[in-house]
């Protein structure tokens, strides 16, 4: 989205919530109950929405689950969107067709958990960040959304430069949803423990949930397993058995060290990934206006903290990283150092994907998560070679 009145861009839509008594949460998965938590005492919330019926006439966490067609939405109704940017493009597809307005008659969780804190308590409370101390990783996955395969060098950054981002984003941002230490593989890395024993003693009152993830083929050192088990965290083990079965026992005994450290994780089996194609797309005739409306029209919703600096999309900062996009310019990044409280709105505007050019370097070479490319490829596949 292109900056027009920096500052001021959510005020239309924070009038918008303050007229609604009451909203449903369409998506009733991690992000719905994440955002359940948050704000079952600041707003009314009626139920869940969601587009598996097997959930549909079920109580989750005490509010009823229906599907989008089973609602009758009042006037000073509201839907909030609380799923993934890949989950969501059916969602919001439903929505349209209703003829639900966006800002309107429903909002994103990421816009909307933004607004209302800013506006109504001076608060910069973001709904998440991805910090990647390392892109190092020991599978070849055809289609990484670090773009793994097209660098030449895994990236690797020093405990010093970590703690400097950390310290300083937390000097900017009053609370965060999901704090997420991605990679790579982050069991890989050598302070990803300390990283996180660091963030949860100085800063975990302040983050809903830290959370990091593993591929499930690195069984972690013990030393790493105790710090772990010590810190309020949050394991994502992602489970590719299908494609990279030889690793099938390092995944059984991960599980069970787990277990017995009592850390808190969750298997993630995904059915599917997407591609952003950023070989085979060639965007580069597009005028600035069509660009526009392709970032616009792209439910990626997430940003890296890297270097004191927030990348407006992550995908694009990953892609400068594996050396594919070219340098990001000055329009795509939001420098924290010149941060001050009076652009508290300017901050949370650009988490949301506002920008002086309203688009990224990289939209000229990405298919983005828009309804047009909502066709899944294999998890996992794994290449013999970077491409």
């Amino acid at each position: 989205m292109k900056w027009k009145n920096r500052g001021h861009e959510y005020d239309d839509m924070y009038q918008k919530i303050s007229e609604k008594n009451r909203f449903y949460l369409f998506g009733a998965g991690d992000y719905g109950k994440q955002f359940m938590r948050i704000f079952k005492s600041e707003i009314q919330i009626k139920g869940y929405i969601d587009s598996d019926i097997s959930r549909h006439g079920n109580m989750i966490d005490g509010k009823m689950c229906n599907s989008l067609e089973d609602i009758s939405l009042g006037e000073n109704d509201g839907i909030i969107v609380t799923m993934s940017q890949a989950a969501r493009v059916s969602a919001l597809e439903q929505l349209r067709a209703l003829e639900y307005r966006k800002n309107t008659d429903y909002f994103m969780i990421e816009e909307f958990l933004s607004v209302y804190h800013v506006y109504k308590n001076d608060k910069v409370y973001f709904s998440s960040i991805s910090f990647l101390p390392s892109t190092a990783c020991n599978l070849n996955c055809r289609y990484c959304l670090n773009f793994n395969p097209f660098a030449k060098q895994f990236y690797v950054r020093e405990w010093k430069e970590l703690v400097q981002d950390i310290d300083l984003f937390f000097s900017c941002v009053d609370h965060i949803m999901l704090f997420h230490v991605s990679g790579g593989e982050p069991m890989l890395y050598k302070y990803t423990a300390d990283l996180l024993e660091y963030i949860d003693k100085n800063y975990g009152d302040r983050i809903d949930t830290l959370r990091t993830v593993t591929n499930g083929t690195i069984v972690p050192k013990e030393e790493i397993l105790q710090k772990l088990s010590m810190c309020d965290v949050e394991l994502t083990v992602d489970d590719y058995r299908n494609k990279v079965p030889q690793f099938n026992t390092q995944f059984e005994e991960l599980i069970r060290k787990l277990e017995e450290y009592h850390i808190k994780y969750y298997i993630n089996k995904a059915d599917s990934w997407i591609d952003l194609a950023p070989e085979r797309t060639d965007y580069t005739s597009w005028t600035e206006d069509k660009l526009i409306t392709h970032r616009d029209n792209c439910n990626q919703s997430w940003q890296e903290l890297r270097g004191g600096k927030i990348y407006s999309c992550n995908y694009a900062a990953y892609a400068s990283v594996a050396g594919i996009a070219g340098e990001q310019d000055l329009e795509e990044i939001y420098d924290l150092s010149d941060f001050s409280s009076d652009k508290k709105k300017e901050l949370v505007e650009f988490r949301l994907g506002y920008t002086t050019k309203g688009y990224t370097g990289f939209c000229r070479k990405c298919r983005g998560f828009t309804s047009e490319n909502s066709e899944g490829v294999e998890p996992a596949v794994q290449l013999t070679q970077r491409i």
